[in-house]
């Protein structure tokens, strides 16, 4: 199973329940909303799709099956520009 991490050298910073995400080295700001803003704080320890989506599932009420699609598709795109990586 796939684990994932932040990328080094980042900075965060949570502003109206939304998180903006500065990466100096790949020259981009990127904006999540909060369950991004989630994701992204359990993300300085490596995390599997299944534990991030158990998380959210838990903190929203919410069904793990359906939290696992959104959470794939946020890590797909994290990964895509550099702000996460594969832990390991």
């Amino acid at each position: 199973m796939a684990t994932y991490i932040r990328a080094t050298d980042s900075e965060a910073v949570e502003l109206d329940q939304e998180w903006i995400i500065l990466h100096p080295d790949q020259f981009t700001v990127t904006k999540i909303n909060e369950v991004g803003g989630v994701c992204w704080g359990l993300l300085k320890e490596p995390q599997t799709v299944s534990s991030l989506a158990g998380h959210i599932a838990r903190q929203y009420e919410i069904d793990s099956e359906e939290a696992e699609g959104d959470i794939e598709a946020f890590l797909l795109h994290m990964e895509q520009i550099g702000m996460i990586r594969h832990a390991g």
